[in-house]
This record gives structure tokens, C-alpha cells and sequence, in this order.
């Protein structure tokens, strides 16, 4: 059947209307300017603190932007083309106050990068057009140089300050799920800036069970995101697994969303401690945790949830399971479950994490 399409009239209204929604303005500061501003969060300083403390705005880099993941190869390319005068595109930035402060929405890494070098903590290196420059330090440049370098502007949107948190939600997303940017909880991190929830939930990457449990197949994973994303995982299916369709993405979005909305101390010591029992449990009990074997450096998102989720409901049933008996986590059939297609439809999940369960009551022989 074909859909019937709006007047022209209609669309012009819906787009004037949510055009006044997005207030902002562009700027050009020279990078003088923007590393003076550029004030990374200091250990044991709330940003209120800092901003407090400083005569002049600052640039704060806010909690729920990703940790700095370029290497130096990248980040000496990146100041080779401030060099070489490349186009850049713009950083976005929130005022927060009206006193100008700002917080950084897209830009992180760039900003850090300039930052760096200016401040003699970046070596450029492995250039392969302005060669010349590897070996070298800001510090070490002619002094015209240096001078040229910080008059080079880059280009900034400032959104204003009254924008609704809603649609800096939006913008933060939109920005950040374009490309191969950001994993799907680096944009949580930016999506539920005000989730009591989503606070939890990154609290809880930093619980000592968990880091004891927890790797990644490089240093760089660990930085965006996989934690909150197994973390989160672990509590939408231990509550909420039977009401999956098919959208992992959609489906923690959602949940996030709801519990955000009405969640209380109570609560968060109750799932708190459902976790750290989990967790304990398969340390006490998994050979290898949540790994395949003593060699492996990688925890696939499907075993940890058959495991983590599987164990946690029968915990629930039975909270005495002692010594159990775990000859399935080498059987074929478990191994089906948590490495064959399809893993994200619903009878996947279902049915890898209800085989945990019943293996672990004793409900079912492998």
C-alpha cells in the first residue's frame, strides 16, 4: 500500500519548527586560544571546581566522552596536517554557563592532540610528507614557527547553553553514529548524560569482581566501552531477556531509558549486589571465567551473557549451588549456543542463556 505523503506546506512547518530547537553559532579560535581553554579534569576536581578555580572559560572534556584512544602515529599525522593548513572540521561544544564556559561534544582527541604537542608531550614521528619534522618537539621549532602554529585557527560550534538536554542527546548521537566512530555505549555515554542509571552502570565497570573477570584483545577495546557494554547486557537480560525481539542496540537503549526514569537507591543496591554474587560465583567456579580456555584474551559478547545471565537466574532459583558440575561448557552443544549464526535473534538468546540455567540446577543433561 502506498503511503500517503504530507503537503508541502506541512513539511515546511515540522521543519521551521524544529529548526529553532537547534541554537547555535560558529566561531573561529586560533589554537593559542583553544589549549589556553582546554583544561583536561584533574584527579580527586569536580568540573565545578575547576571551573571555580580558573580566571579566564575553560573547555571541559565531560564524563561521558570516550577515553583518548589515538596512538602517536595518528596523532602526529593529525598535527602534520595543521601544518600542512588541511581543512579540519568543525569541534562542537556546549556553552554551559554565562560565564562561556563550554563542554567539548566531538573534538576530544583533537584538542588532546594539540594539547600534547604544545606542551612538549608529543614527539612527531613516522611522517611521510613534512618528513623533516619527525624527531622534533613543539619546543624544539623556531620560535616563529611556534608562533605561526598557535595563530592557525580551527573552527568551533557553539551550542547555546538553553538547548534542551534532549536534543543535545540527539546531536551527541547523530554526530557519533555516522561512520565507525563510536562503539554503541561510547554513544550511550553521550546519549544519557542525566541517566542515574547509565551512572550505575559505568560505576560498576570499576568493581574489583569485575576487573578480576574482565579482558579484551587489545588496550584500546577496554577504552571504548566493552565493560558498560557486557555490564549492560548483564542487567537488561538477567531482567528483561524474554521480551528481546531483535535489536540489541534498540533493546538496552530502551531499558536504559526505563530504569533511568525511576531509579532509586534501593534498586541500585539490589542489582549491585546481584552482580558482585554473579561475578563471584564464576570466579569461584569457572575455571577460566568467562573465557574459553587459559590462552584466550577475548570474552565474545555471547558467551559472557550465557554465562553471566545464565548463572545470575539460577542463582536466583538456588542460591546454595555448590560445586557444580560444568562438563557442558565443553560440550558441543554448548559451544553451538554461544559461536553459531544468528546469535542475536531471540531463540539464541534465549536459548543460550536457559541452557547456563539449567545446567547449573541440574536441569538438564548434556
Amino acid at each position: 500500500m502506498e503511503s500517503i505523503k504530507a503537503s508541502v506546506e506541512s513539511v515546511e512547518n515540522q521543519i521551521k519548527e524544529t529548526d529553532k530547537d537547534y541554537n547555535y553559532r560558529l566561531v573561529e579560535w586560533p589554537i593559542e586560544v583553544l589549549v589556553k581553554k582546554f583544561v583536561p579534569k584533574p584527579a580527586n576536581q569536580s568540573y565545578k571546581e575547576l571551573i571555580k578555580n580558573e580566571s579566564f572559560s575553560v573547555i571541559i572534556v565531560p564524563e561521558y566522552q570516550r577515553n583518548f584512544v589515538w596512538n602517536d602515529k595518528m596523532r602526529a599525522k593529525f598535527i602534520e596536517s595543521i601544518f600542512m593548513k588541511v581543512p579540519m572540521p568543525p569541534l562542537f561544544a556546549f556553552v554551559l554557563d554565562d560565564e562561556g564556559n563550554l563542554e567539548l561534544i566531538d573534538g576530544v582527541q583533537r584538542l588532546s592532540t594539540i594539547n600534547a604537542f604544545v606542551s612538549d608531550n608529543l614527539i612527531l614521528d613516522n611522517l611521510e610528507i613534512l618528513d623533516m619534522l619527525n624527531g622534533y618537539k613543539f619546543s624544539e621549532l623556531d620560535i616563529s614557527r611556534q608562533r605561526k602554529f598557535n595563530n592557525l585557527s580551527l573552527k568551533i560550534y557553539l551550542l547555546d547553553k538553553e538547548t534542551d538536554e534532549g536534543v543535545r542527546a540527539d546531536i551527541f548521537n547523530r554526530i557519533n553514529s555516522t561512520g565507525a566512530k563510536l562503539s554503541p555505549a561510547e554513544v550511550r555515554k553521550g546519549s544519557f548524560i542525566d541517566n542515574a542509571f547509565y551512572d550505575f552502570i559505568i560505576d560498576c565497570t570499576g568493581l574489583p569482581e569485575f576487573a578480576t573477570l574482565f579482558s579484551a584483545k587489545r588496550e584500546d577495546e577496554k577504552l571504548r566501552g566493552e565493560k558498560e557494554e557486557l555490564i549492560t547486557r548483564f542487567f537488561a537480560y538477567t531482567e528483561k531477556y524474554l521480551d528481546f525481539e531483535h535489536s540489541v542496540k534498540e533493546f538496552l537503549d530502551d531499558y536504559i531509558k526505563e530504569k533511568g526514569s525511576s531509579f532509586a537507591d534501593e534498586e541500585k543496591a539490589s542489582k549491585k549486589a546481584q552482580l558482585i554474587n554473579t561475578l563471584s560465583f564464576v570466579k569461584d567456579n569457572f575455571p577460566y571465567g568467562f573465557r574459553k580456555s587459559s590462552n584466550s584474551h577475548t570474552i565474545p559478547k555471547v558467551r559472557f551473557e550465557a554465562i553471566a545471565v545464565g548463572t545470575s537466574l539460577a542463582l536466583q532459583e538456588n542460591p546454595n549451588i555448590a560445586n557444580p558440575d560444568l562438563r557442558w561448557l565443553e560440550s558441543n552443544e554448548f559451544l553451538d549456543w554461544v559461536t553459531s549464526g544468528s546469535s542475536n535473534n531471540r531463540s539464541k538468546l534465549r536459548g543460550r542463556i536457559e541452557f547456563v540455567r539449567d545446567c547449573l540446577l541440574n536441569n538438564r543433561t548434556v
